[in-house]
């Protein structure tokens, strides 16, 4: 504000005090200014608050889908070639899982399973949680789990480990 003010007064002080042409003094020309750039900045102002706070309508219509329609659902994309990008490796379908460790709760089935899929480091699950693409935990049992794919149940058993020395096996 100081540049445009010293620039106002260096107009102002020049021997010719009048614009004839116009017929505006140089002390009425900063009222002047003021007078046109308000509305102007104002105008603006109020564009850009009007243009960032409007809403809009999404580009099409939002439809809404019954539950229990299947038919309105979209059929499943392919995403191999997006899960290559992120780190999978092909034939990562869950067909190799090793158990290493199990921790169950009661004789319902509960608890949880320390699974290694596909050579990845083991991660634990629960019961009933997916542990790759298609196959869920079924079961947990003492020294099993039980793998549900497509409906079908799989067994794998814990792999038997000798007892360390000095620890004798009471049946």
């Amino acid at each position: 504000m100081k540049r445009f003010s010293w620039v106002l007064h260096w107009i102002a002080s020049r021997r010719v005090r009048a614009w004839p042409q116009f017929g505006v003094s140089a002390s009425l020309l900063p009222r002047l200014a003021t007078v046109l750039l308000v509305p102007a900045l104002a105008a603006a102002v109020t564009s850009f608050a009007l243009t960032f706070t409007a809403r809009r309508t999404p580009p099409e219509p939002v439809q809404v889908v019954a539950l229990g329609n299947p038919a309105a659902r979209t059929q499943a994309a392919d995403i191999a070639p997006i899960a290559l990008l992120f780190g999978a490796h092909p034939g990562s379908d869950g067909s190799n899982i090793k158990l290493l460790g199990v921790i169950a709760q009661g004789a319902r089935g509960q608890g949880i399973a320390l699974l290694a899929v596909d050579d990845r480091p083991a991660q634990a699950a629960r019961a009933g949680e997916e542990i790759a693409a298609g196959v869920t935990l079924a079961e947990v049992r003492a020294d099993r789990v039980l793998v549900s794919r497509s409906g079908t149940t799989r067994e794998i058993r814990l792999p038997a480990k000798p007892a360390p020395e000095g620890i004798v096996r009471v049946h």
